[in-house]
């Protein structure tokens, strides 16, 4: 194989990867990607055997062919070669020979009939999403999947679609976020309801995809596998085993009390008041009064704090407890300048919303004050 190719051109497709390769795995080769010839360009993959990607760059193709190479060094050396032609030739025992300007490398790759093959996957859409409405989607809700990879159905977001509308969602027992956003447009038919779970390592890897904010991105699945297709870049991802929760169960229909607050002033006192929160709980007290929302933390160990904030707020006293991290991970994805704190009493659940947009909603369980 030889090629000539743009250092940034390469740089940006070997990037792309970093996230998929396996760098401590048992299979060494999870550890390289892929570079394979195709006309007038080459193919970039990579894969970890649940999730893989490939994408297509263009390339002075001298000699067919193809290469292993360790995704992590190739991509320490791109970062700091200069922005000049990158001239690659494989040399014998699958080491391969790199020159850009008046640098030069000699590296080892493995052989490539121990690359894994990726899975197929259908280019029929199913769907199709703005980039920047996508992208909003993840955001809004990606913060509320559990961390716990042994709770599969809820290491992911729920993609559910009907009468042209998606719903993503994202729960870990204790908190939960909905989106609503119509599609594109959709091949489904629109009088069922069609639900996908998507695991949070192939939507995190999507979200680097999500340059071109004009771009759309198509979704399909074939056998036990789904796929996100932006032009020539694809991302694969094993479909998630397990039930996702009724979460309409938990969304709260009657919480009457409403606190309007500013945003970022309640981000930044929040802040400040966790300081001084249990270490393991998080706990905030929130009490609100009418026109004054009151934040406390005590802590017998590090000491106790208090904040006064100004609220737009009418109704009777109520007080809760709430875990300061989750409700900052909602504060941190909302642009509106006031948020709404939907609230009955200490018992029941906050429900947190913004009055410009009635299809997002973040819920917050309560703790024991």
């Amino acid at each position: 194989m030889e090629v000539r190719i743009g250092r940034d051109v390469f740089l940006t497709g070997v990037q792309k990867v970093q996230g998929i390769v396996e760098t401590k795995g048992a299979m060494p080769i999870l550890s390289h990607l892929l570079i394979r010839t195709e006309n007038d360009g080459v193919f970039i993959e990579a894969t970890d055997l649940e999730i893989g990607t490939q994408a297509f760059y263009p390339a002075n193709v001298v000699a067919q062919g193809s290469i292993t190479l360790n995704a992590r060094k190739l991509y320490d050396i791109l970062r700091e070669l200069p922005d000049q032609e990158i001239h690659m030739i494989t040399e014998d025992n699958d080491w391969v020979a790199l020159k850009c300007g008046n640098s030069k490398f000699r590296l080892p790759g493995l052989p490539t009939a121990d690359f894994p093959t990726l899975p197929e996957y259908s280019s029929d859409s199913l769907m199709e999403f703005g980039c920047l409405q996508l992208k909003e989607m993840i955001r809004k809700t990606f913060f509320a999947a559990s961390p716990d990879e042994t709770r599969q159905a809820l290491n992911g977001l729920l993609l559910e679609i009907e009468n042209g509308q998606a719903n993503l969602v994202g729960t870990d027992g204790h908190r939960l976020a909905l989106i609503t956003r119509p599609l594109l447009k959709s091949t489904l038919p629109e009088s069922e309801k069609t639900s996908y779970l998507l695991p949070k390592k192939a939507l995190s890897e999507l979200l680097k995809l999500m340059e071109d904010e004009e771009s759309t991105f198509s979704f399909s699945e074939k056998g036990n596998h789904l796929a996100f297709i932006q032009g020539t870049q694809v991302i694969i991802s094993r479909k998630i085993d397990g039930k996702f929760p009724n979460y309409r169960q938990v969304i709260p229909p009657d919480n009457n009390l409403k606190v309007t607050i500013n945003r970022d002033e309640l981000n930044h006192a929040l802040k400040r008041v966790s300081l001084l929160a249990d270490e393991k709980s998080k706990m905030v007290r929130f009490d609100i009064q009418k026109g004054t929302l009151t934040l406390v933390s005590d802590n017998s160990d590090l000491g106790a704090a208090r904040e006064e904030i100004p609220i737009a707020y009418e109704g009777e006293d109520v007080a809760v407890g709430l875990n300061a991290k989750y409700v900052l991970d909602v504060l941190n994805v909302i642009e509106d300048a006031e948020i709404v704190l939907n609230l009955k009493d200490q018992n029941h659940s906050c429900l947190i919303s913004v009055e410009n947009d009635k299809d997002y909603l973040s819920i917050v369980m309560p703790m024991r004050i």
